[in-house]
């Protein structure tokens, strides 16, 4: 008898903890459900603490994002390649230049006939592929979303041209 009546005890208790904690938690999450969705400073402060805290500036490259100044203002210094504005393989190579001028971690360099050799060789369509989505240390778009895909085989075409 002892042993049931323990037993009965047992899940008495825990039935009033677990029935008490459910109350706690409906009473508190009444109690904090604030919508802080609409609160234009909450907004506000959210979105200065997860602004980047800094940029990589590499010489003769353009930035890719137009980033706000520090007095909110947005930097006009910043060329983007807008839609409806072609622009030729030559000025979009420019975002290239900084590694495949260099040869930075292997970037064939531009009119290097050697270091395209074996790339050529896997065809057109593997250097698109390869040079729109990325491949080993190259990101894709050579780190530029503002390019189209269009603009990435431009550039391709025109550092293919300087090995033919």
């Amino acid at each position: 008898m002892k042993d049931n009546q323990f037993a009965t005890t047992l899940m008495t208790i825990v039935g009033v903890l677990i029935g008490l904690t459910v109350i706690i938690l409906v009473i508190s999450n009444i109690l904090t459900s604030t919508d802080y969705s609409e609160d234009s400073l909450v907004q506000g402060d959210i979105e200065d603490r997860i602004q980047p805290v800094g940029t990589l500036a590499i010489a003769g490259v353009t930035p890719v994002n137009a980033s706000a100044g520090s007095d909110g203002s947005a930097d006009t210094n910043v060329a983007s390649n807008d839609a409806g504005v072609s622009k030729s393989a030559e000025d979009l190579y420019t975002a290239c230049a900084a590694c495949h001028n260099a040869g930075v971690l292997n970037a064939p360099k531009l009119g290097d006939k050697a270091g395209w050799s074996a790339r050529v060789a896997k065809g057109v369509d593997a250097l698109y592929n390869n040079a729109i989505n990325g491949i080993g240390t190259m990101p894709a778009k050579g780190g530029r979303a503002d390019y189209s895909d269009d603009d990435i085989k431009k550039v391709v075409d025109y550092m293919l041209e300087s090995v033919n």
